[in-house]
């Protein structure tokens, strides 16, 4: 056995035991935008090994489009981890921004409360001093 083939099927083996781990993780995160992504790494995972797969099979027989065909399954893992990345950071910055605007609502509401808080207790102290004039009018009539 080549040196090169046994790199190849240690590549392989890595590359089986990545595409395990992701399958679980996207059955753990298959709700949501965080699992839409993880399904988008799965597939690009997949590409992997097929490409390892033709690198081993290219070490024992030669077909004329295999390194092609290496390259076109590559491009195609990059392409979907890009897109699964994005995909990953753009559900954080929508998490992220509505958490802002969430805080800003937050502030406006307790804003809103202690305005409301202090107009009442401006009502309930008019209220109190018309009831002590009041009374003191009344007193003074008796």
């Amino acid at each position: 056995m080549n040196f090169s083939v046994i790199v190849d099927l240690l590549l392989l083996t890595l590359t089986l035991l990545a595409l395990w781990f992701g399958v679980r993780l996207h059955a753990l995160l298959r709700t949501g935008e965080l699992g839409r992504a993880w399904r988008f790494i799965v597939f690009g995972v997949v590409l992997l090994v097929l490409r390892e797969l033709l690198r081993l099979g290219d070490e024992f027989v030669s077909f004329p489009g295999t390194v092609f065909m290496e390259r076109v399954t590559e491009a195609g893992f990059m392409v979907l981890l890009c897109y699964a990345l994005w995909r990953q950071w753009s559900a954080f910055e929508f998490l992220h921004g509505r958490q802002r605007k969430q805080t800003r609502w937050d502030r406006v509401a307790k804003s809103l409360e202690a305005f409301s808080e202090r107009e009442n207790e401006q009502i309930q102290e008019s209220q109190e001093t018309s009831e002590r004039e009041w009374r003191e009018q009344w007193y003074r009539k008796a």
